[in-house]
């Protein structure tokens, strides 16, 4: 039979494995009640930086705004709240917390901002959260703390957010169109709208209109009492064009139709007023001669003063001429045009009433009318260029000089918020053209888009070119690399030519494909791109979707120029304060 012995040295080392196990044990528990603690406080600290983040956005961003309300109180609020509604292991922590205002210092050779406490302009937040003694929330509670000693601890939070400086590139729209509002064509707008050619004409010999220029009736705008150039015949601006009005009893036109006789006693007294005999007002009132244009022509001049015929008719005004009974070339003498008639003359004015391609279907009530009127509607449909006519952008075309006036209060706001944004202007017609350099004069582009008129270079709308110019300026070494990179871009969006601005055609989709290329490609370069759809005929469509895929948004000024006045005016407004916030510290 076999015995067994247990030794002692066995006994010992199996006590010394059940010591060693309780020691761990217990070093494992503390261990697992401190990581506890740990990973709480390590939650806790996101959560109080989260909350410092989110309050420094929200309140840099009221910074930008331009509300009445003190800035300073506005800003403190918006802090607390959004730090209120990120607690810190759900402890409000919004209700202390320490403000400080101060500027953003760019530092050119990290490429990065500081934050200065208590500096102007004014620019930047910073925001201090804490979780401590004497704080409202207090200080963080351990589970297992107190274990080791310890029952709570102090955490804080700080987090610096800046307004970023903007680089904004106007783009806008000079096409012919930027004038369809002040041309007789929408005289009567089913939206109520209206023409507000008169005014245009009261502008022609000055003043400019006030900045800004309010629109209204003729009856009731700054041009109410104030009348514009006259010539020959052309002197009274006739009935109002406010709602009633009938072109075909307007007193201030003068009907004369190709190959009819005109009756019109006011032009037969005019005619003998000045001295023609009865026999040579018959012929010119005859249209019996009107088979040759240049007859045609020539008397209708004379009946509206703008021309004067030597006929050598026996007892005629004038001995000299062949006295036969045609008003020829060489027997008529025209009235120069006026000083700011750089490319046309009476008789383009003429030829362009009486033809079927202006005042055509739908719109036949103004064709062969001549007056005042159609002065101006030639002016603007048929001269509108700088090299045309001269000082077309002194008058209130409309929409053209509502924008610019909302252009001017965008360089307002932007001035009135010191915060460092650089502008620039590039225009488009048929071609995009960079006129303003981007830099800190933001009155710059306003003052120049004044002395611009619709279709100033030319007339066709080459939206893409307008964003490619706007594209080459923030990218140019003009641009600041910390800056954000903004497109604002006005048009009524009917794209119509090629990118070398050869006609397509009115809402031609190879060039709206053009325009979203370039939308696009501004966007890949991280560039926003804000819209702004104005006028009558407007493709918000395309609009809407350069403003998607710029990541912006698309606004729209809508209605009678009185309407659309104000709305741009609060859009640009808007605009202006769009300053994106980013975080520094």
């Amino acid at each position: 039979m076999r015995s067994y012995r247990r030794t002692y040295g066995s006994c010992r080392r199996r006590g010394v494995v059940v010591v060693l196990v309780a020691v761990l044990l217990v070093a494992f528990f503390g261990l697992a009640a401190l990581s506890v603690d740990i990973g709480m406080l390590y939650s806790t600290q996101a959560e109080l930086q989260r909350s410092a983040d989110a309050a420094a956005l929200a309140a840099a961003a009221e910074l930008g705004t331009t509300a009445a309300e003190d800035p300073e109180e506005m800003v403190r609020e918006a802090a607390t709240h959004y730090a209120s509604l990120n607690t810190a292991l759900t402890a409000d922590v919004g209700t202390d917390a320490e403000i400080i205002l101060g500027h953003s210092a760019y530092n050119h050779a990290t490429g990065k901002f500081a934050f200065e406490a208590n500096v102007e302009p004014t620019d930047a937040v910073k925001i201090k959260l804490r979780r401590t003694d004497g704080s409202n929330a207090g200080a963080v509670r351990l589970a297992f703390g107190k274990l080791f000693g310890v029952e709570k601890r102090g955490l804080e939070a700080s987090a610096a957010a800046v307004l970023i400086p903007r680089d904004i590139a106007v783009v806008i729209d000079l096409s012919n169109s930027m004038n369809w509002d002040s041309q007789l064509r929408f005289y009567d707008r089913a939206d109520g709208g209206y023409s507000n050619a008169r005014d245009v004409w009261a502008a022609l010999d000055g003043p400019e209109p006030s900045r800004p220029y309010m629109p209204g009736s003729e009856l009731e705008s700054e041009y109410a009492a104030d009348s514009g150039p006259t010539f020959g015949y052309l002197d009274n601006w006739g009935d109002a064009l406010v709602s009633g009005y009938n072109p075909t009893n307007d007193s201030g036109l003068y009907y004369i139709s190709r190959y009819s006789a005109t009756s019109n006693s006011s032009i037969q007294s005019r005619l003998s007023g000045r001295g023609y005999s009865p026999d040579e007002i018959g012929i010119i009132m005859s249209g019996s001669k009107d088979g040759t244009t240049s007859h045609w022509r020539n008397r209708t001049g004379v009946m509206l003063g703008l021309a004067t015929w030597r006929s050598g008719r026996p007892g005629g005004l004038y001995s000299q001429g062949d006295g036969d009974n045609r008003i020829e070339d060489n027997e008529t003498v025209w009235l120069s045009p006026p000083s700011f008639a750089l490319d046309w003359n009476w008789k383009n004015y003429v030829d362009w009433v009486a033809s079927s391609n202006h005042y055509a279907s739908g719109f036949t009530d103004f064709r062969y009318h001549y007056g005042l009127k159609t002065f101006v509607d030639f002016l603007l449909e048929s001269e509108p260029q700088a090299n045309e006519t001269n000082g077309l952008w002194a008058t209130p075309q409309q929409p053209l000089r509502a924008t610019k006036d909302a252009v001017q209060t965008l360089a307002d706001v932007v001035t009135a918020l010191d915060g460092l944004d650089h502008m620039a202007l590039e225009i488009f017609a048929s071609t995009g053209r960079h006129e303003v350099n981007l830099s800190g004069d933001l009155y710059a582009p306003p003052n120049t888009l004044y002395e611009r008129q619709s279709g100033h270079y030319d007339r066709s709308t080459n939206i893409a070119a307008g964003l490619l110019r706007a594209y080459t300026e923030l990218t140019s070494s003009r641009a600041r690399p910390a800056a954000s990179k903004v497109i604002i871009l006005m048009s009524d969006g009917v794209a119509n030519t090629d990118e070398d601005g050869n006609w397509l055609g009115d809402g031609s989709e190879q060039a709206r494909q053009y325009a979203r290329d370039r939308a696009r490609q501004a966007a890949d370069d991280g560039m926003t791109i804000y819209t702004v759809s104005v006028g009558y005929a407007v493709d918000r469509s395309l609009m809407q979707e350069i403003a998607e895929i710029g990541g912006g948004q698309e606004f729209y000024a809508v209605g009678n120029p009185e309407e659309y006045t104000e709305q741009l005016e609060l859009i640009f407004r808007a605009l202006g304060g769009k300053r994106p916030v980013a975080l520094i510290e």
